[in-house]
């Protein structure tokens, strides 16, 4: 087991470790399951890996395809003000094509003119804590801090070459979440997690109208921006990948349990 991956277990455990205590101390604890799908086209995907790597485009290099996209949130709000969730967030983006220049990737030729396969994987976990500020019958505001985990790289294949550079890193990123009940049954939500540095920045912003179907079940379509990247020495990557989602969120209420 690598540093990364066992510092990534350690995550885990310590996450699953407080939720399960909060849970079990907290009388007003509502757990809920969030079910987000649809699909996301790349406006921007701008690549160089190595010192004296070739910068190119997965959007204008390649025919960038629309693609389909899951996201999965559980968590749990205790006394109504303290969000607790984790996320996983896979997305992986696969482009073939013939480009009319050289790439030096990692050290490596890749000819053009030659048929290549593009591999461009994102897989984020977060893990996620927000404390409401404001708590109003119909508009609810909190800020909290998050934890992202990612798996992400580049991978490049054609007859002679394959080469892959994937890596696992951690990011603090701030959160803040927004509804407002619009009437008893329709609302609007954001959810917005981001942080910016002089070397990279990572924002994912998300907003959609809510319905509500019964007490325990809501459904959301939106509108979702993420984009970032990172400007190192040896790697380059920014992206900006737009999505149109719909969601369900389900919530298993301790004080008025679901039939």
């Amino acid at each position: 087991m690598n540093h990364f991956t066992s510092k990534l277990a350690l995550q885990l455990k310590f996450w699953i470790l407080f939720i399960c205590l909060n849970s079990n101390l907290s009388s007003n604890a509502q757990a809920f399951f969030n079910l987000e799908s649809g699909a996301f086209y790349t406006y921007m995907n701008d690549i160089r890996n190595g010192t004296n790597g070739t910068l190119f485009s997965l959007k204008n290099d390649f025919q960038t395809p629309v693609s389909p996209f899951l996201r999965l949130r559980v968590g749990y709000l205790s006394n109504g003000k303290n969000h607790f969730s984790f996320l996983f967030a896979p997305l992986k983006i696969i482009e073939t094509g013939t480009i009319e220049k050289d790439i030096l990737f990692d050290g490596e030729n890749f000819k053009a003119n030659n048929p290549i396969e593009a591999i461009y994987k994102f897989n984020s976990y977060r893990f996620t804590y927000n404390r409401r500020i404001i708590s109003k019958d119909n508009f609810k505001f909190g800020l909290g801090l998050s934890v992202k985990i990612r798996d992400a790289g580049v991978s490049l294949k054609n007859k002679e070459l394959f080469i892959e550079n994937f890596s696992i890193g951690f990011v603090p990123l701030i959160n803040l979440i927004t509804n407002w009940d619009i009437s008893q049954k329709m609302g609007v939500d954001f959810f917005g997690e981001g942080l910016a540095a002089s070397k990279g920045r990572a924002i994912d912003l998300a907003l959609s109208g809510r319905y509500s179907f019964t007490t325990n079940l809501q459904g959301n379509i939106g509108y979702r921006l993420l984009e970032g990247g990172a400007n190192g020495n040896t790697r380059y990557n920014f992206i900006q990948l737009h999505f149109i989602f719909a969601s369900l969120n389900y919530t298993f209420d301790k004080n008025n349990k679901a039939p």
